[in-house]
């Protein structure tokens, strides 16, 4: 009888023990934050204002640094008696061309040994985050900072508060399906949501469930997902969904950038910056330095459309300023289309003229170029062919020559070295050493 209750008894405590611990586990795994639980955290915490960053030191806008208005109005026809402004702001999307556009502001900055803004050998400003202004003011030079064309996300009020008076705000857009399938395809987004691997139509399967797939890519290319346009130019993720937060963002987009160039029009969109900014059309010179395939050929209609409207921000901002671009360009004279078809020759003419030859893409869909012989030591043609990441370790070293590591500049130099192997026209080590040793024409033979 005794043993009969000492069994039951202690079923009983296996039975309490048994749900005890299954009240931990629960409380433990309640608790615990998966991936997507901590990236809507970050999402929220993004969507604050966004002056909440700038502190410690309390910054208050300088109404001298906006001229008035006709400094930003872009001309109907070109004015020989303008003064070149030198001072722009260029705000990088991705996946939209603009490492070709980009590479004009280097070779102007160069030219004119403007300063730029950036973290020594930096592609981007801390890129998706905020820009840490109170390291830049510390770097400032003395003349203030005249160009950014790093990666950044678009903050108004901290452009306003680096930039020299009177800054140019510009950006590119590009149509939004072929912006993501360039996205989807360069980022390898189908090896980052690993579900999508075994699938043979990708598109399909990402499309049946865009939300919860979304969700498994890593925080380096979550934002690049949907309406990443938008995303770059400061729309954070919660008002995706808010019809008047997008209103408003376009509104403001509008407002606060003075031109906003079209990858479909490229060539017209850099003649009206031509315009605008007071430069030579020559300076505006550029060649492929990626490869934009047609990845929309390959897919059916029902698959554009759920692009279109996954990415429906990213198309009503790209819709509105195409239709502003196309008004702009029915409202300028009749040479423009002349400097429009020169432009266009101009770029024919210096690829014939430099390049004998296209190499195989690299690092993803990178174009690489071989000189010709009667051009081997020619800087321009060599400064058009380099990548962006190449002209960032340029300038860096030049203006930040002592302030940077030697470890830093062998890294540079290890890193053009290799780059030449598929591009060979781009510059090479000997270029960067004339421009920061000017009283040495040669390396020496330990600074090759």
């Amino acid at each position: 009888m005794i043993s009969a209750l000492t069994r039951q008894a202690k079923k009983h405590f296996e039975a309490i023990l048994a749900i005890f611990a299954l009240a931990i586990v629960f409380y433990v795994l309640k608790s615990v934050k998966g991936p997507g639980a901590l990236r809507r955290e970050k999402i929220e915490l993004a969507g604050e204002d966004e002056h909440s960053t700038i502190e410690p030191r309390k910054w208050v806008p300088d109404p001298k640094k906006v001229y008035p208005p006709e400094h930003y109005q872009i001309p109907t026809h070109p004015h020989s008696n303008c003064s070149p402004k030198q001072n722009l702001y260029f705000l990088r999307t991705h996946q939209t061309g603009t490492s070709s556009v980009t590479n004009i502001f280097y070779r102007y900055g160069k030219e004119h040994d403007l300063n730029f803004v950036m973290y020594p050998l930096k592609l981007h400003l801390n890129y998706p985050g905020r820009i840490n202004m109170l390291y830049l003011e510390r770097m400032m030079p003395e003349k203030g900072y005249n160009i950014l064309s790093q990666y950044t996300r678009h903050h108004h009020s901290d452009i306003l508060r680096i930039m020299n008076s009177g800054t140019i705000f510009t950006t590119l857009l590009r149509h939004p399906v072929d912006q993501f399938l360039s996205v989807f395809n360069n980022f390898d987004l189908k090896q980052e949501m690993k579900n999508l691997l075994p699938h043979h139509n990708p598109y399909e399967e990402f499309f049946r469930r865009p939300d919860r797939i979304a969700m498994l890519a890593s925080d380096s290319v979550y934002h690049l997902i949907q309406n990443s346009m938008s995303f770059d130019l400061g729309l954070n993720t919660p008002h995706f969904k808010n019809s008047t937060a997008v209103d408003q963002f376009v509104e403001k987009i509008d407002r606060e950038f003075h031109l906003v160039l079209i990858l479909e029009l490229l060539d017209e969109s850099l003649v009206l910056l031509k315009r605008l900014m007071c430069w030579d059309l020559n300076q505006l010179v550029y060649v492929k330095l990626s490869i934009n395939k047609e990845y929309s050929l390959s897919i059916s209609d029902e698959i554009r459309e759920k692009i279109m409207d996954w990415n429906s921000i990213d198309m009503r901002l790209y819709n509105h300023f195409s239709d502003k671009m196309k008004t702009l360009i029915s409202e300028q004279d009749e040479d423009f289309h002349k400097e429009v078809a020169l432009l266009k020759q101009i770029n024919t003419d210096f690829s014939k003229e430099c390049y004998e030859k296209v190499f195989p893409v690299y690092n993803g869909n990178k174009i690489g170029y071989n000189l010709r012989k009667s051009h081997e030591t020619n800087l321009t043609c060599k400064e058009l062919a380099t990548d962006d990441v190449t002209q960032t370790h340029v300038i860096g070293l030049k203006q930040f020559k002592d302030k940077l590591p030697p470890s830093d500049i062998l890294m540079v130099r290890n890193h053009m070295q290799n780059l030449k192997k598929h591009n060979p026209a781009m510059l090479d080590w000997t270029d960067v050493y004339r421009v920061l040793h000017p009283e040495k024409s040669q390396p020496e033979k330990n600074e090759l």
